[in-house]
This record gives C-alpha cells, sequence and structure tokens, in this order.
C-alpha cells in the first residue's frame, strides 16, 4: 500500500469551518503549507450547534477574510455547510419520515448530526435563507460555490432547492452533483473519524487503506475535520496519506472539473 499510484484528481475540504475551531483551522492551514496544498474546500457553517454565531467571533471572521496566499497559487473555495451542523427541527415544522437506510445512516454515520435529514423542504428552505445571509456577511463579496449537507446526509427534496439558490455543486457520501443537471460522478471519500477510541484506530488502518483501494478512482476526495488535529496520531496519519495522494493526482475544485469529460469516460 505504499504507492497511490493512478493519476487523477484529488478534492481536498476542510469542514466544519466555525469559530469554535479556530486554533485547529491553523493547524489544518499549516498541513496544507507543508505538504504544498494549493486548492482547499472551505465549509462554512453560519451557528455552530447553535451557539457560535460567525458573524459575532472578530478573530474568526478576521481568519476567514484574510488572504489565504501562504502559498503561492492557493486557492480557496467556500461552501455553505447546513445552518447549525446538528439536528435542530422546529416545533412547528413537519414531521419527516426516514426509510430504514435513512435511519442507519443517521445512528451510525454522525452522532447528532445530520441537519438537513430531519427537515422538512418549507424547514430546509429557511435554513438556507438564513445560511446565505450569514454567509454573505462574514465573507463579503464571496459567492458560496455549492452546498455541502452535514454529515452528507439530506433528503432528495433539498436538490431542486439548491438549484432555486443557485448553488451550483454538492455532494453526497460517494458521488458529487451538479446541481443544475442533476448530473453526478464517482467519487470515493477519505474521512477520518476521532469521536471515539475505537473510531479513531479504526480510522489509522482504514484510511491508508481507501486511499489504496480506491488508487484507480479518476476522483477521489479527501474530507477533513477540525477535531482530527487534536490528535497527533490521526494529523501523522492525514499528512502520510495526503502526501502520496499530492503526488500523483491534480488538486482541483469541483467547479473547475471537466465534467463532461468526465461523464463521457464514466459512461465507456
Amino acid at each position: 500500500m505504499d504507492d497511490y499510484s493512478r493519476d487523477g484528481i484529488l478534492l481536498v475540504s476542510l469542514h466544519d469551518v466555525a469559530p469554535v475551531h479556530l486554533e485547529r483551522l491553523r493547524r489544518a492551514e499549516a498541513l496544507f503549507k507543508r505538504l504544498d496544498i494549493r486548492a482547499v474546500q472551505y465549509l462554512f457553517v453560519p451557528e455552530f450547534h447553535g451557539r457560535y454565531r460567525a458573524s459575532e467571533f472578530p478573530e474568526f471572521l478576521e481568519w476567514c477574510r484574510r488572504d489565504r496566499g501562504f502559498s503561492e497559487g492557493f486557492d480557496a473555495q467556500w461552501c455553505l455547510h447546513g445552518y447549525y451542523h446538528q439536528e435542530r427541527r422546529d416545533e412547528k415544522a413537519a414531521a419527516v419520515n426516514l426509510t430504514w437506510e435513512e435511519r442507519l445512516k443517521r445512528r451510525f454515520l454522525t452522532a447528532g448530526e445530520g441537519e438537513f435529514l430531519v427537515l422538512d423542504p418549507a424547514e430546509q428552505k429557511r435554513r438556507l435563507e438564513a445560511g446565505l445571509a450569514e454567509f454573505a456577511h462574514c465573507l463579503t463579496g464571496v459567492k458560496p460555490a455549492g452546498f455541502v449537507a452535514p454529515a452528507w446526509l439530506y433528503k432528495p427534496e433539498l436538490l431542486p432547492l439548491l438549484k432555486e439558490f443557485n448553488l451550483p455543486f454538492t455532494e453526497g457520501h460517494h458521488r458529487i452533483f451538479r446541481v443544475n443537471d442533476g448530473a453526478s460522478l464517482s467519487a470515493p471519500v477519505i474521512t477520518w473519524a476521532t469521536r471515539t477510541s475505537f473510531h479513531k484506530h479504526g480510522s489509522l488502518f482504514v484510511c491508508p487503506l481507501r486511499a489504496w483501494w480506491f488508487r484507480n478512482s479518476p476522483l477521489l476526495r479527501v474530507a477533513l475535520h477540525p477535531h482530527d488535529f487534536d490528535h497527533p496520531e490521526t494529523e501523522a496519519s492525514i499528512e502520510r496519506v495526503l502526501a502520496k495522494l499530492v503526488r500523483r493526482r491534480s488538486l482541483k475544485h469541483a467547479n473547475k472539473l471537466d465534467w463532461e469529460r468526465l461523464l463521457f469516460d464514466s459512461r465507456r
């Protein structure tokens, strides 16, 4: 597993960009600088867990707005990442029925953070409106490149809303989506987990294995989370895996892909 040999495209994202994680986000950027990673998608949470409204934290705002030219040609792309990044449903909102598969994902893939999976379309729309307003206030003049639901969990009704709000890109657990026409591309994701000791130590084995297993995938994603940087072993594993991937793959953003060529190749 020492060589993730396939040439291809790598999409790198930093999730949960919120004031509570500011020092962790700085450590993540130090990693990008060490590895000369020049294209990163930043996933902005407007009011993390209902306690950290981004616009109320000047130091965080300064960090968000600063020039990210620590690496020549660095390309930061900002996306909206839910509103609370936590399941918080208005008591007046309509109940949402979940399939057995959605219930399993909600139970095992996240700890109460599948925000957009449990919302009816009207509440989803309100969260998107509020999120875009906070995004515009905090990142003046920046247009969000897309929307990524917390934990990649959402109901199909979200896609028409993203189109209505002109959010052209989103992601699921296994694919990336072009919202305007519903086109999608396979894009396996490597992401570490640190919620429990079991998750943490399991990730140290599973993530390098996934990088090797999906070495022939034209598109590969690496998704980093702030709490990854609380654990030296996890950070070291991330650095080892990313160092191998960036040697062979081109760093891109989803909206800068040659979608037509990739769609054509996927049908061959």
